[in-house]
């Protein structure tokens, strides 16, 4: 099969540019997932249909041999299952914003570069079919490249909000290619190694990392809330994934009690 690598904008219009390729009606999305992901899969007037996952981040339901079904690569620590449930099921997307790294499998799949390498745009997409329709270049300029704090992060979320399909700018191509992605996918897995090594034993969550496993943030999941206290004295900025999910929901458990270690620097 020939596999076309397209560099995108955003790896939400990645999942978008799918659903136009494979003229997806119906896709089944998990409800825990970036809100982000919802509403680009809206824009394509495509019906979603909702799946729990459990604890160990397996969709909960059985699902028919031509559904399109998106499975999201968990803090991408989630191979295992990419590997497994693009083999039962021939139109699995799989979401790999959370790992970069990630070998291309199922009917399509995705990643981020903005999200592991500090940059303002940029997503791989990797797909067989393509469709006619030429696309801008994200026109966003750099001033400078450095790191983006927090504060900027946040301002171009808002921007990113409004982007439709684009491909990537060309200064983060640029700056991409200056970057030693094998440098940083050792900090990245160094880093979730000592982390793993201190809370092991509190975490309630149990995994072992596989040889495409490259983490995008340690996931602690714990009901003692003294140690987001401890962690944010340490100076970690603790995000909380996604949005609310009543307390019946299998998922509430991530919601309520996952904290997102992060894995850079920045």
């Amino acid at each position: 099969m020939v596999r076309n690598l397209l560099k995108m904008n955003l790896a939400r219009n990645c999942l978008r540019y799918i659903i136009k390729a494979y003229n997806i009606k119906t896709l089944y999305t998990p409800y825990y997932i970036c809100p982000s992901v919802i509403a680009s899969i809206r824009k394509e007037n495509c019906y979603i249909k909702f799946y729990h996952i459990g604890k160990n981040f397996y969709p909960q339901k059985d699902f028919n041999k031509n559904d399109f079904i998106l499975y999201p690569n968990y803090f991408g620590i989630c191979a295992k299952q990419v590997f497994e449930l693009s083999k039962r099921y021939k139109n699995l997307i799989a979401d790999n914003a959370h790992n970069f790294y990630m070998k291309d499998c199922g009917l399509a799949s995705f990643s981020s570069l903005r999200k592991f390498f500090n940059l303002k745009d940029g997503a791989f997409l990797y797909i067989s079919k393509t469709i006619d329709t030429k696309f801008d270049k994200d026109a966003y300029f750099y001033e400078k490249f450095d790191y983006l704090t927090y504060e900027e992060m946040k301002l171009n979320e808002i921007r990113l909000d409004k982007e439709p399909i684009k491909l990537i700018s060309k200064h983060t191509e640029k700056y991409f290619s200056e970057i030693d992605t094998e440098k940083e996918k050792q900090i990245r897995l160094n880093k979730f190694s000592q982390l793993h090594e201190k809370y092991k034993n509190l975490n309630e969550l149990k995994f072992s990392l596989s040889e495409y496993d490259v983490p995008f943030v340690y996931p602690y999941l714990t009901h003692n809330s003294n140690e987001v206290k401890k962690l944010e004295k340490e100076g970690y900025t603790l995000l909380r994934y996604w949005n609310y999910l009543p307390e019946n929901f299998p998922e509430h458990l991530f919601y309520n009690y996952l904290i997102p270690i992060p894995l850079n620097n920045y």
